[in-house]
This record gives C-alpha cells, structure tokens and sequence, in this order.
C-alpha cells in the first residue's frame, strides 16, 4: 500500500507541475500587422579604438621634473573606422601629447589631479583635440587609466 501512495504523489506532483508550467508560461508575443510595423533607424555602433602605446607627461616644478603621469588613452566614435584613426595616430597622438603638455604647466596635475573639475577640463580639452583632427563630432577620448610616478 505504501509503494502505491508513493507512486501517487509522484504522479500527483508531475501533474501539478505539468499544470503550474501550463498556466505560467510567458505570453506569446503580439504580431503586428506590416502596414503598423514602424521601422526603427540603425543606431550607429561606436567604435572604440585604444591607442597602442601610453602617453607619458612629465610635471615640472621651478623647471625640474617633478613627477610624471602616464596615460592610457582611447577614443570612441560613431563615424570614423579604426583603420582611420590608426592611420592618422600620428597626427591625433601629436594633438593630444600638446594638449597634455598644456593640461600639465597650468597644474592641471598638481594635487588631487583626480579631481572631477580637473578631469573635466582634461577630457573636454582632448575632445576638442580628437573632434578637430578626425573631423569627426562625435569622436570622444576615453582615459582607460591614469597614474602619476613621482620621480
């Protein structure tokens, strides 16, 4: 008797699992008719493209080196192909290195360089930078990392 209640619950419970599977399955999705689909424009994937080799600066102080920050740079844009950026890297990295340099002698570095005023005026001055020498608007830098090393 007892082998019979066993079997019984388990068919019990395979049923009522079956039932439960039935009853909470995901609703089938709704078809629209083709005249009411609207078509959805392709949204530009951006690129990403890391420049090959970091970007060392150094920090002067009453005209000595004081410190160095190395960066590790990368742009993001929806228009312009990596091949391109690669191809023009000497003329974006001669940009931002002078950018960089700038950012430096006006204490851009000094202190908390960290700091979200500072990074700021950081990324909007390789923005204009990176914008400028691609041609192309909607190109932005991407700090991948930052240190600075003193020396």
């Amino acid at each position: 008797m007892g082998k019979i209640i066993a079997i019984f619950v388990v068919l019990v419970a395979l049923c009522g699992g079956a039932a439960a599977g039935y009853v909470l399955r995901p609703a089938p999705p709704e078809r629209e008719d083709e005249e009411h689909a609207e078509e959805v424009a392709p949204v530009p994937t951006a690129a990403i493209t890391r420049f090959r080799e970091g970007f060392v600066v150094p920090v002067l102080r009453d005209g000595t080196v004081w410190s160095h920050v190395v960066l590790n740079l990368g742009i993001e844009t929806d228009f312009t192909a990596e091949a391109d950026i690669f191809l023009r890297e000497p003329v974006l990295r001669d940009g931002l290195t002078e950018a960089l340099f700038l950012h430096a002698n006006f204490g851009g570095f000094d202190g908390d360089f960290t700091d979200a005023q500072n990074m700021n005026r950081l990324r909007v001055r390789l923005n204009e930078v990176v914008q400028q020498r691609l041609g192309d608007d909607t190109a932005r830098i991407l700090i991948v990392s930052m240190a600075r090393q003193a020396s």
